[in-house]
């Protein structure tokens, strides 16, 4: 469904990867929040901008603890960018994005830097709510986080007791 975003969410423990993530391609990205809800985000991966809004999901997809919401980005030029970072929210969340092949989809498996180091997730976007439901976590998915309030950007951005979120 078009700008429909299909996420299952997944801690992952450093320890529990078995493999060398380093040779898969990667992005630098930084990112911040204008707004929290809905999230209004400003992002730079590697070198380009971009402006994102994601709100709850139309009422024809069915889906719990926002496995899917509505999304819409937009490319904007570096000198926005910098603009608008004067007006986020909290820090700006600064991570390292692989990209890893498994079956159809891709895992963008971010691990986090500054305050937030030690928080590492897997994502997969799926193009169903059935697939994403049906899908089995791999072996090295620690928690299926999925729409837990204190594991999503947003949050991530604004919360004050970092250690909370390192705990699992």
């Amino acid at each position: 469904m078009k700008n429909v975003e299909i996420e299952r969410k997944f801690l992952v423990r450093k320890k529990d990867i078995s493999f060398d993530f380093n040779k898969y391609k990667h992005s630098e990205i930084s990112q911040g929040f204008i707004y929290i809800k809905p999230a209004i985000r400003i992002r730079k991966t590697d070198d380009k901008y971009s402006l994102t809004i994601k709100t709850k999901p139309p009422k024809e997809v069915k889906a719990k603890n926002d496995l899917a919401r509505t999304e819409y980005e937009i490319e904007i030029p570096k000198k926005c960018y910098n603009y608008l970072s004067k007006f986020c929210q909290g820090r700006i969340i600064k991570k390292t994005r692989y990209y890893i092949p498994y079956k159809q989809y891709i895992i963008e498996l971010d691990i986090f830097k500054g305050d937030l180091k030690g928080l590492i997730y897997a994502e997969i976007e799926f193009d169903s709510v059935k697939k994403a439901e049906k899908f089995k976590p791999l072996s090295w998915f620690y928690r299926d986080v999925t729409g837990i309030e204190m594991y999503k950007n947003t949050q991530l951005s604004i919360c004050k007791i970092i250690k909370n979120v390192l705990r699992y």
